[in-house]
């Protein structure tokens, strides 16, 4: 059983922000981004595997686990607090790793601020979801009503059945996990204020005709059986980042640091040490 890090906080750019924290700060310092409905906590696991190597550090990105929200809710202004988040911790360069809308971040931030950048991991990152809003959704969403219309359908589907059936549906074999996994999954959701904005955030955010810009060494990993965003988008990124190597996981859905926690580890512990 995996214990949970101490929660601490720290002011981001004017926003009260909730991070974990492990390993000696003297190492290489690694930052994890938690992905949609999710929180830092969701990397409890790879940073106890990885805290004799690294310091990591994975906060709350705004409106999630016990940060603040924001406004307005976008991708730039993202970007704006993770580099506020890193100068008020004092870290000038850093190791990225991505989740699904954490790698949306990672990557925007990535392309802002190269030169903070070391190496980036992407695990199943949102880069590319992009081209699979329908027209109308982006129209949609450049109008203000259709925040506030999308929060009001978000409370109205959030019951219990609902929610179980979510926390499940992003795992490849759900029932070989114990309860603690579900009573975390849980409480992220519970948690997750900003999901309605991530979506609109994500849906007009479009960054695939920029990512041959990204000089930093990349490894990509993504679960075979992914039921949110599917794999082939590996390959898609492989061929596209300049620096990138690809790695998919067989019965493995959409949180691979949770469902296949010892290939993760290896592979971003051997890509991290890895001379270029």
């Amino acid at each position: 059983m995996y214990t949970p890090h101490p929660r601490l906080e720290i002011d981001a750019l004017g926003i009260n922000t909730t991070y974990y924290e492990v390993g000696d700060s003297s190492r290489p310092h690694v930052i994890l981004l938690h992905g949609m409905s999710s929180s830092g906590d969701s990397f409890r696991e790879l940073m106890h595997e990885m805290a004799g190597e690294y310091h990591l550090i994975a906060p709350d990105i705004p409106g999630f686990g016990y940060t603040a929200t924001t406004e307005p809710y976008t991708i730039p202004h993202l970007v704006e607090w993770l580099v506020s988040f890193l100068d008020e911790l004092g870290l000038p360069e850093v190791h990225l790793l991505g989740h699904s809308f954490g790698g949306l971040v990672a990557t925007a931030f990535t392309l802002a601020y190269p030169h903070h950048v070391n190496r980036l991991a992407l695990i199943a990152p949102a880069i590319l979801v992009m081209g699979k809003y329908p027209e109308w959704v982006r129209r949609w969403s450049q109008y203000k009503t259709a925040l506030s219309a999308v929060k009001l359908g978000n409370r109205m589907v959030t019951s219990k059945m609902w929610l179980d059936r979510q926390m499940r549906l992003q795992f490849y074999e759900a029932a070989r996990h114990p309860e603690m996994v579900w009573e975390r999954r849980k409480q992220d959701y519970q948690n997750a204020r900003s999901t309605p904005d991530v979506l609109l955030a994500a849906a007009s955010q479009h960054l695939s005709h920029r990512l041959h810009e990204i000089q930093s060494h990349t490894c990509i990993i993504w679960g075979r059986q992914d039921p949110i965003l599917r794999s082939t988008g590996a390959t898609h990124l492989l061929n596209t980042l300049p620096h990138a190597e690809a790695h998919l996981l067989d019965e493995c859905g959409h949180v691979p640091q949770i469902e296949q926690l010892a290939q993760v580890t290896n592979i971003v512990r051997e890509f991290l040490r890895r001379d270029v």
